[in-house]
């Protein structure tokens, strides 16, 4: 009979190597002729909204539906979220389960951080600037984040929930959120492969500290 160890073990293989691979394939993907290529896709299909933004493409409603739902990912949201999410869990005394929910959130940021600045080919005067600005496309932070940060607080919520079926439109609709957010970066400042490579990294984290969680 196979072990609860084991059967965590294989699932996090299961989820740890195709992403990685994945990842590197995008890795690989992202280059100077690939750009160019999914820059005239874009304008071909969907046109350019300025001449001053080579990265921001559709007519101005569509601009500003991708700004709102990247908001969704972004810094100012995810850091907020992060924030009432451990706050009431701490009100809650569950330290423990407190803990866990920051050490995946802040290991993912450390993570993309270290992608990031070994990944890019130029390196920044300020280390901070790896997040702040669209230097370092590869991957993309917010696909990175959001994947994390939402996928752990449908996991958190599924777990509270008695009916399957109440736990299937949650993750349904966790699902359909990242997949939005990664959606609107093609819009407004990411690659495809860029994209792709951000939820890579995070299913990769994510498959790594459940794997440890569940082990202690």
């Amino acid at each position: 009979m196979v072990s609860h160890r084991a059967k965590s073990l294989k699932k996090m293989i299961a989820m740890a190597v195709p992403s990685a691979l994945l990842f590197i394939v995008m890795y690989f993907m992202t280059n100077d002729s690939s750009r160019t290529a999914f820059d005239i896709f874009m304008k071909s299909t969907f046109g350019i909204l300025n001449r001053w933004s080579p990265h921001t493409y559709g007519p101005p409603w569509l601009y500003r539906i991708s700004l709102d739902l990247s908001a969704l990912g972004g810094h100012t949201d995810f850091i907020l979220i992060v924030g009432f999410v451990s706050a009431f869990l701490f009100f809650l005394r569950e330290e423990k389960k407190m803990f866990e929910f920051l050490i995946t959130i802040v290991g993912s940021v450390l993570l993309l951080f270290i992608i990031k600045y070994t990944m890019n080919n130029n390196m920044p005067d300020n280390l901070l600037d790896v997040f702040f600005t669209n230097d370092f496309g590869f991957p993309s932070g917010h696909a990175l984040t959001s994947i994390v940060l939402y996928a752990t607080l449908a996991k958190y919520s599924g777990r509270k929930l008695i009916y399957t079926k109440a736990r299937y439109v949650i993750y349904i609709f966790t699902a359909i959120l990242i997949t939005l957010i990664g959606t609107a970066r093609l819009f407004t400042s990411h690659t495809l492969t860029e994209v792709i490579a951000g939820w890579c990294a995070g299913i990769f984290w994510l498959s790594i500290v459940n794997y440890i969680f569940r082990k202690h």
